[in-house]
């Protein structure tokens, strides 16, 4: 993985470095800017986020200027003395000097702090040790004479002024550049990074401990180099030994994986893509998708024209892009021109940047299914704004699909939010909204699948949902949401995890539960009408006792009536015990029942259930089907419907109406 970091981060020759510059955020605090001829300052701003702070940035190059003269992420800076806090200097180039403001001291006394600290860290002597470059080594000799003799002076106070400097606000940095051309700044940067990326103490102070003493070949990038241990992903827990590698020579310091300064750049890089944010209706996000996919080879990352798809995509980047747009584009880019394309090859890092980078998964994915056939919805129950119709891909599987079954309910409203996927696929905890409540078998589902549905939808892992572990992670959610029903007129959401469920049956399981309900519903029609038909299968038996259990709970004329009463039948296991519980409620609401006997259909229903014989001896099976009987138009009410109607015309027509 590490390979394919480093050359994600050398696309065009490292050109994804502009996403960087031109999207990282600069430091809070006084930009000063100093002429490089005169060396007089002239011109800054303090950094609001205003429009006006804004140009003034771009004018000087502030971004890239910043950058270029910060220390190394990996590594301590240029000042690095035993003394820390108060006095330090936080830059590492000739070309700025930048250091924190203190309320505790004057900004002269301040000024005179930096200058000694300049003396005693040799922090423009280290600069010469970096570098080859006799114009850079000129530059340097002026800009430290220059710092010592005039800016750590009152000279600072006069050209800034006392009331700018009376606005900064403790712990604020105050960051003096040097208007040298950026190339110049860039170059220096170029020079020494590389080689002290890796340093973990310093870039002087016990580098043999971290650094090889000879050239080794690099294990990423095959060029002989002097090798160190990189802090991308790396706590340097010595007392560790998980992190320690015990057959390692005492040259490589016990480390188990060393690299060249140009690799650890570059991994160095790569995390600050991930850090980037911006902000998007008031609210900072991350610019790069989490996951986040890398394409490298030519295979993955070149469509057919030959462009390089994913890097086309992201160099010029300026708002936030998801995983799922990502996934699309390159999709649909490479099936242009061949339409059968459907297995896209790639890295993919789930990482969090809460408590700096942690990376929760990586995995590389060979054949990621993007598009899907054969998976369509249906308005089983007939709801209205119920979505009805083809899940095209894996992403619409996750969204309209499986965000159904795991879901929060606002305690006021009663509404559902369905992104506990979405927000907490690797949390240790879900993360409970204020006002909301998380049914007790959502959680205990999302605990037990969480990483499982991850692994299908964004790694298109289809194949690890078997029928048993679809039954599980539906059924047991469905049913609680009956247990939990308090209305008897609310069975929307009941009804649509019902049809869902019923859909996607023959994707999981096999076979066509949705078209075998449409024949079953046509079999209750035929099955009240002729006293010829009977009940002739475990699955018309189930989804007839659904009917027959809707329609004597009916009967229950109290305020509270809920369907939470169904779990009472679908809960039993044996046959006799589930035919029992029916006879009961029969007898229970008999005074209700003995008026439907005019037309006898509900003794014919009520008859033809209590006298199948199952083949099967345990109902466990068959309880999407009961289900689906029960919350489906009940075929008694319909035909009582239809009596009445037809009542109405004949006595209309005898008067004459």
């Amino acid at each position: 993985m590490i390979k394919e970091i480093v050359e994600f981060i050398d696309l065009e020759g490292g050109k994804l470095k502009n996403i960087i510059l031109e999207n990282r955020n600069l430091t809070k605090g006084l930009h000063i800017i100093v002429d490089k001829v005169s060396f007089e300052i002239k011109d800054f701003a303090y950094n609001d986020g205003s429009e006006e702070f804004i140009r003034f940035a771009k004018k000087y190059d502030l971004k890239k200027r910043e950058y270029y003269c910060n220390y190394l992420d990996s590594n301590k800076n240029f000042d690095n003395s035993p003394t820390k806090g108060k006095n330090q200097i936080h830059s590492a180039s000739p070309y700025a000097i930048f250091f924190r403001y203190k309320n505790d001291k004057t900004i002269l006394e301040r000024l005179k702090d930096i200058k000694s600290r300049i003396k005693v860290t040799g922090y423009f002597e280290k600069i010469t040790l970096l570098t080859k470059n006799n114009v850079i080594l000129n530059d340097t000799d002026i800009i430290e004479k220059v710092v010592k003799n005039k800016l750590a002076t009152k000279y600072f106070i006069k050209k800034v002024g006392k009331e700018n400097l009376k606005n900064l606000k403790n712990n604020d940095y105050i960051k003096v550049y040097f208007d040298f051309d950026i190339d110049k700044v860039k170059s220096f940067y170029d020079e020494y990074s590389p080689q002290m990326s890796f340093n973990k103490k310093g870039l002087f102070e016990d580098k043999e401990s971290y650094t090889t003493s000879k050239k080794y070949s690099c294990p990423i990038t095959y060029i002989e180099s002097e090798l160190g241990p990189s802090e991308f992903l790396n706590t340097f827990a010595d007392k560790k030994p998980f992190y320690m590698h015990k057959t390692r020579d005492k040259i490589y310091g016990g480390f188990s994986a060393l690299y060249s300064g140009k690799v650890i750049q570059n991994l160095s890089l790569f995390e600050q893509l991930l850090k980037l944010k911006v902000k998007v209706d008031k609210y900072e996000r991350s610019l790069f998708p989490n996951p986040f996919p890398i394409f490298i080879s030519n295979k993955d990352a070149i469509d057919n024209e030959g462009n390089k798809i994913y890097f086309e995509l992201l160099k010029d980047i300026k708002e936030p892009i998801s995983y799922k747009e990502i996934i699309k584009r390159v999709y649909e880019k490479m099936a242009d021109n061949v339409n059968e394309i459907n297995n896209l090859n790639f890295y993919l890092i789930f990482w969090n940047m809460q408590n700096g980078l942690i990376i929760y998964d990586v995995d590389y994915i060979d054949g990621f299914q993007y598009k899907l056939a054969d998976f369509e919805i249906k308005n089983i129950f007939y709801l209205k704004d119920f979505y009805e119709g083809e899940i095209e891909n894996i992403f619409d599987l996750e969204w309209k699909f499986f965000s159904k079954f795991f879901y929060m309910i606002n305690k006021k409203s009663g509404y559902e939010n369905n992104n506990v996927l979405q927000n907490n696929y690797f949390a240790e905890k879900i993360n409970v909204s204020r006002g909301d409540d998380i049914p007790p078998m959502v959680a205990t589902k999302f605990y037990q699948y969480n990483k499982l549905i991850y692994d299908v939808i964004y790694k298109s892992k289809l194949e690890l949902i078997n029928g048993h572990i679809f039954d599980d992670i539906t059924l047991p959610i469905i049913k609680e949401q009956i247990k939990r029903n308090d209305d008897w007129q609310k069975t929307y959401k009941i009804k649509e995890k019902l049809s869902l469920y019923i859909s996607l049956y023959k994707n999981f399981k096999g076979e066509d539960l949705a078209t075998k309900i449409i024949i079953l519903q046509e079999k209750m029609h035929k099955l009240l009408e002729n006293s010829d038909e009977h009940i002739s299968s475990d699955e018309e038996f189930a989804y007839a006792s659904g009917q027959l259990i809707w329609f004597i709970l009916k009967q229950n004329k109290s305020e509270t009536k809920t369907h939470s009463l169904l779990d009472i039948f679908i809960s039993k296991h044996k046959i006799d015990d589930f035919k029992l519980i029916i006879a009961q409620h029969i007898q229970k609401y008999s005074h209700a029942l003995k008026f439907y006997n005019e037309h006898g259909w509900f003794d014919k229903l009520a008859s033809e259930v209590m006298g199948y014989e199952l083949e099967k001896k345990s109902i466990k099976e068959l309880v999407p089907l009961i289900m689906a009987g029960y919350f489906s138009e009940n075929i008694i009410v319909k035909n009582l419907q239809k009596a009445s109607e037809s009542k109405k015309q004949n006595q209309g027509e005898e008067n004459g109406e």
